[in-house]
């Protein structure tokens, strides 16, 4: 692209049509001007890591580092279709405990009804008046208009539609586990 090497990767993190573009470290600017120029006429804009954050919570994207650690297994995460199981690899054994003993704990995908602040992570879920989770990360779904979060619970209180509480800013607001992503749940968008 402009005379300069990319790699474009069909890939993206915010559940729309789009491409990753890595290049050398001395040739980002030059790369930035150029598509910069070049996406003008159509009302390019920058964004930055809220609106981001905003889309992937859209979309149910959990994140590296919040949602996916190396403290939980993909039993708990919900990603054991990633897993190859045939194959071996570090972490093997621990998941193959962990299938053959059952999650106690799962990630889920919640709407929160928030209504002047957002979950950011770390925040207690309560379901009949005892904890029984704690958020992993959360952000406005702005195309949506939802209160949207993470958060690892405990078994039992999983399954789509359970009512849950979130205390965030010491109020407890009611909040629902949902079964598909907020926006786009068949990926219309990422095929079009």
């Amino acid at each position: 692209m402009a005379g300069i090497g990319v790699r474009a990767l069909r890939v993206n993190y915010v559940g729309e049509l789009g491409w990753e573009l890595h290049v050398r470290m001395a040739d980002v600017v030059a790369l930035y001007d150029a598509v910069w120029a070049a996406g003008e006429p159509l009302g390019i804009a920058d964004f930055g890591l809220y609106a981001m954050n905003s889309l992937r919570m859209e979309k149910a994207y959990p994140g590296w580092g919040v949602e996916l650690t190396n403290e939980v297994t993909p039993v708990e995460a919900g990603t054991e279709r990633f897993v190859k199981l045939e194959h071996a690899f570090t972490g093997r054994d621990a998941v193959v405990a962990a299938r053959e003993r059952g999650a106690t704990t799962h990630l889920v995908y919640l709407e929160v009804g928030t209504t002047d602040s957002d979950v950011a992570g770390g925040e207690p879920v309560f379901a009949d008046g005892r904890a029984i989770g704690v958020t992993t990360s959360g952000g406005y779904g702005h195309v949506t208009g939802k209160g949207l979060a993470f958060a690892y619970v405990d078994h039992g209180f999983e399954p789509a539609g359970t009512a849950l509480e979130v205390e965030l800013i010491g109020v407890r607001l009611p909040a629902t586990v949902l079964a598909e992503a907020a926006w786009d749940p068949e990926n219309r968008r990422l095929r079009a």
